[in-house]
């Protein structure tokens, strides 16, 4: 089962895709657009360091919101992300999401990580959002409002 949710994450972050999608994501005041290369379709920062970042890739395997999130939680776990909350969310477009909270030491800092995952039949979006929780906690009803403003369709 491990090795299987690790092959599927490792195509999630491995697959490129060719990105056209405008995802509408209103950049929260104090921050600004950032070209990442090709790691993100989208990305924002402001000058203490907290980020937004939106990827889009293949649904493929093909799965539904239970398996990405799950998968997601599963790798971010293993990885020393400690869980602090999970919620149902909807993309500005109507897509059913789900929105997975965690905190981690960074340097004897804690970060506060949130991705919130989007599944449509052809596409995994995922927006991601994390910081040092000093300014982070102090952002969060901005990042939340960024979000919510994602097209995920």
């Amino acid at each position: 089962m491990n090795r299987t949710i690790l092959a599927c994450l490792l195509a999630l972050g491995l697959t490129t895709t060719a990105c056209t999608h405008d995802f509408g994501v209103q950049v929260p005041k104090g921050f600004a657009a950032v070209h990442d290369g090709d790691r993100y379709d989208f990305r924002a920062t402001d000058a203490e360091g907290v980020v937004i970042g939106v990827r889009e890739k293949d649904n493929d395997p093909q799965g539904d919101l239970a398996f990405w999130s799950g998968a997601i939680d599963a790798k971010l776990r293993a990885a020393g992300y400690q869980a602090v909350a999970q919620k149902p969310t909807e993309s500005r477009d109507g897509i059913s999401g789900r929105q997975l909270r965690y905190r981690i030491d960074r340097g004897g800092r804690d970060h506060a990580f949130w991705v919130t995952v989007f599944v449509t039949q052809g596409h995994v979006v995922t927006v991601e959002a994390g910081g040092d929780l000093a300014f982070f906690a102090e952002k969060e009803k901005a990042i939340e409002a960024s979000i919510a403003s994602v097209s995920a369709s």
